[in-house]
């Protein structure tokens, strides 16, 4: 679970996410998309940031 795992994403717009991945709680004209990818062994949440430019994402980060 690492960032390179992700970049097929780069390139694609929200259509194509929201295809990919599910709509998630994300507001559709956001700038900035977050997914949860899974959990760690004390429960904590690894997200997926998923940043729009003109639509389109532009940058992937992966966080807690």
């Amino acid at each position: 679970m690492k960032e390179k795992d992700y970049k097929y994403l780069l390139g694609k717009n929200r259509s194509e996410i929201k295809e990919e991945l599910g709509d998630g709680f994300n507001f559709y004209h956001s700038d900035i998309w977050t997914y949860n990818i899974k959990k760690d062994w004390l429960g904590r949440w690894y997200f997926l940031y998923l940043h729009f430019r003109d639509g389109v994402v532009c940058k992937i980060k992966i966080g807690k």
